[in-house]
């Protein structure tokens, strides 16, 4: 019975209020009714609304950019440097295409059909005579043909991706972090802001979900147990079951706000296991 009055006793000082007052020189002052239970309520009321206003600061403003410590120039030096390129790049692709429709319109004017332009598949000005090859060359191509990575009597196993591609990447852009780098099971890709996300062969969607860590994600099956996982979206446009077609339009690099460069995680799953998607995947 001691016990339990003591805590009554100590619960009804908690709750019990107390009246605090604050007069100045003229006796004119504040005064309110509160209990200890009262300003520990409002305490972390006010430090729950503080760390949320800094959260808030940190996500959507370069807060921590002026942190000493946080970036170092290195860094980004490097994002400055792949926003350049990005940029150079867009420019270069635009003014060809300029330059090829200016040259196209001259030619229906002057009452000529525009042709395709083509690259010529073979630039060296050299001699395409046959050259006997030396012993040498003899044993290195009979020790590469028994390589089964180099085997021409069978399929490559990036061949079948290869073939559906056509050339085509998820995403037209930079790698800026390599497969099995700090644990990566993929590469980084960096782009232009909302750059498309397309397929990289035909398949169905078997997973199309949001999460905080990863964003939009999207899963598609391809044939012979391959499976292409594109993460950091910031919109799809499938969703699970869905059919996909090679080099079609599944959704929408992610950035930040602010951001002038979007960001896409690829991996390339065979059989269970990740594999690098450099050595099937033309990017």
């Amino acid at each position: 019975m001691g016990l339990l009055k003591r805590i009554n006793s100590w619960f009804g000082s908690i709750v019990r209020k107390r009246h605090i007052a604050i007069f100045d020189n003229d006796e004119k002052g504040w005064h309110a009714d509160l209990s200890p239970a009262m300003l520990t309520t409002i305490g972390i009321a006010v430090v729950t609304l503080i760390f949320g206003v800094l959260l808030i600061l940190v996500a959507y403003t370069p807060l921590l950019d002026l942190m000493p410590g946080y970036r170092t120039n290195a860094g980004r030096s490097r994002e400055m440097l792949i926003r350049s390129i990005v940029r150079i790049d867009s420019l270069e692709r635009k003014m060809n295409e300029m330059l090829t429709y200016n040259e196209n319109r001259i030619l229906v004017v002057s009452g000529k059909t525009p042709a395709m332009q083509s690259v010529k598949s073979d630039t060296l000005h050299r001699s395409k005579g046959f050259v006997a090859p030396s012993k040498a060359d003899s044993l290195l191509r009979q020790k590469i043909e028994n390589d089964e990575r180099y085997r021409l009597n069978e399929k490559k196993p990036n061949a079948i991706v290869q073939n559906a591609l056509n050339g085509v990447a998820p995403m037209y852009g930079l790698i800026s972090e390599r497969f099995n780098s700090h644990g990566l099971l993929g590469v980084r890709i960096n782009g232009a802001k909302d750059a498309q996300v397309s397929a990289i062969a035909d398949g169905v969607v078997v997973l199309s979900e949001w999460s905080p860590e990863a964003g939009h994600s999207i899963v598609i099956q391809h044939k012979d147990n391959y499976l292409s996982v594109y993460r950091h979206l910031s919109g799809v446009l499938l969703s699970k079951g869905e059919r996909v077609q090679g080099a079609q339009a599944i959704g929408y690099a992610g950035s930040d706000k602010d951001a002038e460069l979007s960001m896409l995680e690829f991996e390339l799953w065979r059989e269970g296991k990740a594999v690098n998607p450099e050595l099937y995947i033309i990017f």
